[in-house]
């Protein structure tokens, strides 16, 4: 028994460099980072509710996007705006919104805003 003990630590003594860099691995893969994985990532201690306020003011100062409402998720955004009819806003809008939230264009709509909401607000 002894020698078959003496024999197993003889193994893993010659591979004991290569255990020790596939555990450090391990740990570095397991090791918490603080952040969520979600594409839209906020900062610290706000809610999506003031980051949307910041996003639709943000687009409602761009030129021909006018009044605009935004709402964002995990999974993605949605805007309603008055120039929602303009391509070159389109493609503000979309721009903005992927460079602020890490968001894909694929994760991007945007609606036109009805006119009867202008009127009540």
């Amino acid at each position: 028994m002894a020698e078959r003990n003496k024999a197993l630590l003889e193994r893993l003594d010659r591979w004991k460099y290569v255990l020790l860099v596939a555990a450090a691995g391990l740990a570095l893969l397991l090791w918490p980072t603080g952040r969520t994985d979600g594409p839209a990532t906020l900062t610290e201690g706000t809610s999506f509710s003031v980051e949307e306020e910041r996003l639709a003011s943000l687009l409602s100062a761009m030129e021909g996007v006018g009044r605009a409402q935004v709402l964002l998720s995990d999974s993605g955004a949605a805007v309603v705006c008055q120039g929602a009819d303009s391509g070159t806003a389109r493609l503000d809008i979309t721009e903005a919104i992927r460079r602020y939230t890490g968001l894909g264009a694929d994760r991007i709509v945007i609606f036109k805003m009805n006119e009867s909401w202008r009127e009540q607000s």
